[in-house]
């Protein structure tokens, strides 16, 4: 990836002005893609909302075994499992649910000890499913490397035909929005993983220029085999807006822009004549 940072002078794209020179198979592709990240985005927002208010409560963590995200109808479920001494059933020692539209500390609830449902012991077996692959790297058939001051990130979903994980990079410093370095794994419905896919050739770090210049948009440019923005790059953009707190991003395919307006949640595709055509009129 490339990673030209745009500043003040950038144009402000009318998203809105554009939709119509859309086909409806990228509309499509683009509302699929919003749906995804949105859902990646709602999960680990739960998840560090959840951990927040467990730290807050000083719990023994060595008792803790894991923590996963999903979403439960119209709210988002984090729990935290119990470490087992011995093979036996597994057991939730913290819960917190959120509704979807409020993922917040005062809208959490919050549940003590109890036995991990059919779904979350599938979930968790998913979990360890990834974390025995970021270790062992045998089906990507190559060793998992992340960057100086990060940690991997696990998103698990269950919606669909089949479940699949998403691992992205957290930073472990402020002020980094954290694009690339990051893995699709798609699994059997029967919870076997089968296919490992990197969605980012390489890792960036983004930081806000020194000094009082007001940032536009971010940039960073996609290989052909992602010609489009990920669902990893929307929910990082979503998650870390405040420690990059630019109003669009752009990715640039060797065919199309993407244009996320990211106060809006909007997602708008362009072809390089568009986009060149907007920018102009934009100086």
């Amino acid at each position: 990836m490339k990673y030209p940072l745009l500043a003040a002078t950038l144009l402000s794209i009318c998203v809105g002005q554009q939709a119509g020179a859309q086909t409806t198979k990228q509309q499509a592709l683009g509302q699929e893609i919003m749906r995804e990240g949105l859902a990646l985005y709602e999960s680990e927002r739960a998840s560090w909302v959840a951990t927040d208010l467990l730290l807050a409560s000083k719990p023994d963590m060595s008792t803790l075994g894991g923590y996963f995200s999903y979403a439960d109808g119209d709210s988002l479920r984090t729990v935290f499992v119990r470490r087992n001494a011995t093979p036996g059933p597994l057991t939730v020692a913290y819960s917190f649910s959120f509704p979807r539209v409020a993922i917040e500390p005062a809208k959490a609830r919050q549940q003590g000890l109890r036995k991990a449902s059919a779904r979350e012991q599938k979930l968790y077996a998913l979990r360890e499913a990834v974390e025995e692959e970021l270790e062992s790297g045998r089906v990507a058939r190559a060793a998992y490397q992340f960057p100086e001051n990060t940690r991997p990130n696990i998103i698990l979903s269950d919606q669909g035909l089949t479940p699949r994980a998403y691992v992205l990079v957290g930073p472990q410093e402020g002020g980094v929005l954290p694009i690339g370095n990051d893995f699709l794994m798609q699994f059997t419905a029967v919870g076997k993983l089968q296919k490992v896919e990197r969605l980012h050739n390489s890792y960036l770090g983004m930081r806000l220029p020194e000094g009082s210049q007001t940032v536009r948009a971010g940039m960073h440019s996609h290989l052909p085999a992602h010609p489009y923005i990920t669902p990893t790059d929307i929910c990082s953009l979503l998650l870390y807006k405040d420690s990059f707190p630019a109003p669009q991003h752009i990715v640039m395919g060797r065919e199309y822009v993407s244009v996320l307006d990211i106060e809006k949640q909007q997602l708008t595709f362009l072809t390089h004549k568009e986009f060149d055509k907007i920018y102009r009129s934009g100086k």
